[in-house]
């Protein structure tokens, strides 16, 4: 029973934390669905992020940077992650690189077009995936 309340309490912290950060305001994976990004394109450990919303400067920090293993993709994620955030893209991205064969390279750009979300590569091009793999974050 102290195991199932526990876990009750984990979860219903999950939630809020997703929702709002410590000043209240919508959190970092919040942003992104205001956008009609999918919170999936952030690892889990937003801490906290600016956003001006004239300009769609948007910088997310992370607990710490990580490397994840998504699919058939290596991805380092370097704090804080920057970039413009429009609706249905985060372009002009820093902070994120993909593993392709050998070498490491940027993430430039995310795009949504209805259920699709296309990334664009530096020096290797664009690749699309179903915007449903990105409904929960990676851990980190």
């Amino acid at each position: 029973m102290g195991t199932m309340v526990m876990l009750l309490l984990s979860f219903s912290f999950c939630i809020f934390s997703a929702r709002v950060d410590g000043n209240g305001q919508p959190s970092a994976y919040e942003v992104l669905k205001s956008y009609n990004l999918p919170i999936g394109v952030l690892p889990k450990g937003a801490l906290g992020y600016t956003l001006d919303r004239n300009s769609g400067q948007f910088a997310v920090n992370l607990s710490s940077n990580c490397n994840v293993h998504v699919g058939e993709f290596d991805i380092k994620y370097n704090s804080p992650i920057t970039g413009v955030i429009s609706h249905n893209n985060l372009g002009r991205i820093g902070g994120v690189k993909v593993k392709i064969a050998l070498f490491w390279t940027d993430i430039e750009n995310v795009n949504r077009n209805r259920n699709q979300l296309r990334f664009k590569i530096r020096k290797v091009g664009t690749k699309r995936f179903p915007d449903s793999d990105f409904n929960s974050c990676p851990n980190c």
